[in-house]
């Protein structure tokens, strides 16, 4: 070779390795942008959406629900109600017939009496304001800016704020706002970094041709390259499902991930009595009705093991759903009959298969938890289990799905009652009533101690509070002397929807002085500052604070000086037996003591003889709970 066709060949090489690097790179870039594509746009989806401007009307008619029939448009309560209460920007404007609209009331005191003359509201000034006017404008990051101005009387009311807004698809009618709001920087720099990189690679295409005289054009196709290499790592080769690996990568990047396996019964005694070639066609005709089932249920399919498939998905369904998938799995695999073909051609018909499956519906470590209930159906001889803590027997799993039946049909059919026991002075008078939850199943009424620790478990639990407090708030309407206790735990204080509904019921019915709100005093009570705030809002509307049960194993004197409770409730432990048991009368003594100190009233649990109550009247207790004077009855009888 000469020293000409030498350095030819080194700067084709050199001309290659470029080539290949822009190559890449401009591959890189448009899967770069299409990832982030991806993802930004499986976070602002959605399966349910909502429509923004009946939200935004929902939010605005509460403020104006309150002004016209709460305040009786008295700017000054308006003013102290927006103060405590607003949720965004909340303004009344009043026309003065000079300047335009003036600020009359504001959650932003700054602008109170002010001409108006905001600019953020798309083309308000252009609106005669003899109809509602509504504006939004789409934003990144899943949100969106709305104002929404609303004639009331004399009076424009104004709510403005960014609220969170996800779109259902690419069929959605702020899909093409959204997709410029979020992705029109990405898409320039990518279009930018693209004639860049593609005028880079054409430059040195041009330099190529004229170096090739002696080579053969390249012909290695890096993005090939890539996806095989991807299909290697994820794909199960006799199969085509996705295998472990994915497996293990899905579920990592899933937020509430449900893991289905499906393992064949006695796959290994197959394999030796009709040989690898024959189960390896069952494992192909298996993975083919599996594939099928997943996408009927919107489900990813894989094959983890030589005989195991699973199912898996991303989602916060409640056990029912997975109950009857499974119910339909084992309908569609047991006993089937598959034929098939040897190694020698012939046809072997009729060979039937058995399926166990295992699910885990918990958040974290879900596939061990599903192969442990796999493991457990197996040694139990059962279809199907699936997995919860503590729930690893077999009477105790039919107890688990007995009760969880239950609650889907009393919460489907508004079955769940209030029942009402009294608590009484020391004259024995009643001063209030405890408000106790009951389920009704076919006539027969339910304890909470059948169901309310599972409703916890399965994710109703805050179904069942919120038809309590709705029917309790129906009782103090129909009857205006009647005074409630109602309990709440701290689950109830954190949790939007049911703090939201008792904030939304107290505004509606103005009854939060006969109200009491019974505290729980469990674990999660040590986060008071995430429930200090629902305490101060419902205190400064008028309804009281008690702590419930206290004395019992999670007690802390400290909690009653912080939260500044209105009503000690002593638990029923101590309560019960102080007639004969000198170490409860200390206790209960002691605590009556302390609450009389800062002028807290106490009250008695589990009251259940005249010398019981004796003796609690004895050492201070202000009121008084408990069969003596009364069983729980149905609200209304």
């Amino acid at each position: 070779m000469s020293n000409k066709d030498e350095q030819t060949g080194k700067n084709l090489n050199i001309t290659k390795t470029i080539i290949g690097l822009v190559f890449v790179l401009g591959s890189i870039f448009l899967v770069e942008n299409l990832a982030v594509f991806y993802f930004k746009f499986n976070n602002a989806s959605a399966e349910n959406g909502f429509n923004l401007r009946k939200k935004v009307d929902y939010l605005t008619y509460q403020y104006v629900d309150y002004f016209k029939n709460v305040s009786k448009y008295d700017v000054a309560n308006f003013q102290s109600y927006i103060n405590d209460s607003a949720m965004g920007d909340v303004l009344l404007l009043k026309d003065d017939n000079k300047n335009g609209y003036k600020v009359v009331a504001s959650s932003d005191k700054r602008i109170i009496n002010q001409e108006f003359n905001d600019k953020s509201c798309g083309n308000i000034f252009a609106h005669n304001f003899q109809k509602d006017y509504f504006w939004a404008k789409i934003l990144p990051e899943n949100a969106a800016q709305v104002c929404m101005f609303v004639p009331v009387g004399e009076y424009i009311l104004g709510f403005k704020g960014k609220v969170d807004q996800r779109i259902t698809g690419t069929h959605d009618e702020y899909f093409f706002e959204w997709l410029l709001n979020n992705m029109a920087l990405t898409f320039i720099l990518s279009f930018v970094g693209a004639i860049v990189a593609l005028s880079t690679c054409i430059w040195y295409a041009v330099k190529y041709i004229k170096e090739k005289n002696n080579y053969n054009a390249l012909k290695t196709d890096t993005k090939k390259q890539i996806e095989e290499l991807g299909e290697k790592l994820y794909i199960d080769p006799m199969t085509g499902l996705l295998n472990k690996t994915a497996l293990v990568r899905d579920i990592n990047s899933y937020e509430n991930p449900k893991v289905v396996l499906i393992d064949i019964d006695d796959f290994g005694k197959m394999n030796d009595f009709y040989g690898k070639f024959a189960c390896d066609q069952i494992l192909v005709k298996m993975a083919d009705l599996i594939s099928e089932f997943a996408k009927d249920e919107n489900m990813k399919a894989y094959c983890i093991e030589a005989d195991r498939f699973a199912l898996v998905e991303d989602s916060d369904s409640f056990i029912d759903r997975y109950e009857d998938m499974v119910e339909d799995l084992i309908e569609i695999f047991k006993g089937r009959m598959l034929s098939i073909v040897d190694e020698d051609g012939r046809e072997i018909e009729g060979i039937e298969i058995h399926s166990t499956i295992g699910f885990a519906l918990d958040s974290d470590q879900t596939l061990r938890k599903a192969t442990i209930a796999l493991k457990t159906a197996k040694e139990q001889d059962k279809d199907y289990v699936c997995y919860f803590k503590g729930l690893n027997q077999k009477e105790e799993y039919a107890t688990q799905i007995e009760r969880s039946k239950l609650i889907q049909y009393a919460t489907i059919n508004n079955n769940i009652v209030p029942y009402f026991q009294p608590i009484v002075n020391d004259q024995k008078v009643p001063v209030k009533y405890e408000c106790l939850i009951r389920l009704l199943d076919r006539g027969d009424v339910i304890s909470p101690n059948v169901f309310l620790d599972i409703s916890k478990r399965i994710k109703r639990y805050a179904d069942l509070e919120k038809q309590l407090i709705v029917k309790c708030f129906k009782q103090l309407v129909e009857d205006k002397n009647l005074v409630l206790s109602i309990n709440l735990s701290s689950r109830d204080m954190i949790d939007g929807d049911v703090s939201s509904l008792v904030l939304n019921l107290l505004n509606k019915h103005n009854v939060a002085g006969r109200v009491v709100f019974e505290i729980v005093e469990d674990e999660e009570l040590k986060n008071l500052e995430r429930v200090s705030n629902f305490i101060e809002r419902v205190k400064s509307m008028g309804a009281k604070i008690a702590i419930d049960d206290f004395g019992s194993g999670y007690s802390n004197f400290s909690y009653i000086i912080k939260i500044k409770p209105d009503y000690v409730k002593i638990d029923g432990s101590i309560i019960k037996d102080i007639d004969i048991n000198k170490d409860s009368h200390s206790i209960a003594s002691a605590i009556v003591a302390f609450a009389k100190d800062l002028g807290i009233k106490t009250i008695a649990e589990y009251v259940h003889s005249k010398e019981i109550f004796e003796i609690c009247k004895e050492i201070g207790v202000d009121e008084f709970q408990g069969f003596y004077f009364g069983a729980p009855e149905r609200a209304g009888s």
